[in-house]
């Protein structure tokens, strides 16, 4: 992947096109679900963005802003936070529950690094309920992200599972009651970036939080519970200690949730429990997921996503809309399996087939043999440049091209051609005035 402007990353054509193959695989696999494709607008107002988002990742569009604002539009930071906007807008003319899937482009304010832009591709699936929704589609959409990260052969990988009520719950029993709530939710961030900070840092931070030096031994522990084995010893070990309704009510909804997705087998190898995990984004309030490479530590999450009680609520007060949702970031995938040769890229053409021009006085005849094929479905480019008929092979071999058409003033009056396999160097004599199945079964 290339990059002329740090944080905002282009393909070779060779890479683009393994690229959007990758994201038709992914459509395919998101409508084999029953989830509708949606797009939304780049642009948000920003106090839409700012409902569940922060200042700093945004990026201001001065402008298309109008006269009495500086900055009052934005690019949208995520696709979640748009659909909520397009849900409070449209929501009396959509059925619900409603399953939508969108892949477009993100932007984030933040400074680039090794595997994160500032502009990069996101692939989310949500589905979003009125006032209830059920967790049956909590382990649908981690069946589905499973599916996808399996059909493209991807690294071995673990999808991290938690409830963000569960740490919650624990949290307000070691955290002093004086502004609780908001220390909380603090805590959380920090505990959800512990892996990307020093042990001493991660501790000392803890201290800031009123928690004593026996409750931080009570946190350590609740943090490292996943280390005691199976999703079932981790739920047998939380369960009784009900520290309030909070907590207890996360824990049922996490049993429901590994519960299905047992039975749909995903087993202990494919999704773990972890008691840290609590997603950076304040929107979700339930479940969260992050999947990650098992042993590309640097890579960071390749997917996840989680439960949004009440998205809507800071666009719209008129109704409560229940959601779930994931997002698998291809830009951050795709290179990396590249890199490690698990995806090929060998072509740089669509074509499947080049039409090479041998006497440019028929150049009109060639052109039309090219939409002969396009009608067949076989795709198709015709050389169009005054080109030797060697370099017009070569072209097609640097390309991809696994076919070429070869055919000169004799052959094309006789209505035939020759079709020459690059790869096997094999040909075939084909008539062009009725071309059907015969000429079909050469390109299988």
């Amino acid at each position: 992947m290339k990059t002329k402007i740090s944080g905002f990353p282009e393909f070779l054509p060779n890479e683009q096109i393994v690229f959007n193959t990758i994201k038709d695989s992914i459509k395919e696999h998101f409508e084999s679900y029953g989830f509708i494709p949606m797009d939304t607008p780049a642009v948000e107002r920003i106090e839409t963005l700012l409902s569940k988002g922060n200042d700093s990742e945004i990026y201001g569009i001065y402008r298309l802003a109008d006269n009495n604002s500086k900055k009052s539009l934005g690019l949208r930071f995520d696709l979640t936070v748009p659909f909520a906007r397009y849900v409070a807008s449209y929501y009396g003319e959509m059925t619900f529950p409603h399953k939508r899937y969108q892949i477009a482009p993100v932007w984030r304010g933040e400074r680039p690094q090794f595997g994160r832009y500032r502009q990069f591709y996101q692939c989310d699936m949500d589905v979003i309920g009125e006032e209830s929704l059920s967790f049956a589609y909590d382990a649908e959409i981690i069946k589905l992200l499973t599916e996808i990260l399996q059909d493209l052969k991807a690294p071995d990988f673990t999808t991290y599972i938690n409830n963000r009520k569960i740490l919650s719950g624990f949290l307000k029993q070691i955290i002093g009651e004086k502004d609780v709530d908001d220390k909380i939710i603090e805590c959380m961030r920090l505990i959800d970036k512990m892996d990307k900070i020093s042990v001493d840092e991660f501790w000392k931070s803890i201290s800031n939080f009123g928690i004593s030096d026996e409750n931080a031994t009570k946190l350590k522990s609740f943090l490292e519970v996943d280390k005691r084995g199976s999703n079932e010893v981790i739920l047998r070990t939380l369960k009784p200690l009900n520290f309030n309704e909070e907590y207890n009510t996360g824990i049922n909804e996490l049993e429901e949730v590994i519960s299905l997705l047992k039975k749909v087998g995903l087993e202990d190898s494919y999704v773990k429990i972890s008691t840290k995990l609590a997603r950076g984004l304040s929107y979700y309030t339930s479940t969260v997921f992050e999947t990650v490479f098992n042993d590309l530590k640097n890579v960071g999450s390749i997917g996840g996503g989680g439960r949004y009680d009440d998205l809507t609520s800071k666009i719209s007060a008129d109704k409560k809309f229940v959601g779930v949702g994931a997002s698998i970031g291809i830009s951050r995938l795709i290179p990396k399996l590249i890199e490690r040769g698990i995806i090929k890229c060998e072509k740089s053409s669509t074509a499947q087939l080049l039409v090479t021009v041998q006497n440019r006085k028929f150049l009109s005849t060639y052109m039309k043999l090219s939409n002969s094929f396009r009608r067949l479905g076989i795709k198709t480019e015709t050389y169009l440049q005054d080109k030797p008929l060697g370099s017009q092979i070569g072209y097609a071999s640097k390309k991809g091209i696994k076919y070429v058409l070869i055919a000169n003033e004799v052959e094309l009056l006789d209505n035939k051609a020759i079709i020459r396999n690059l790869e096997t160097r094999e040909q075939s004599v084909i008539r062009t005035k009725f071309m059907g199945a015969e000429v079909l079964s050469l390109f299988r």
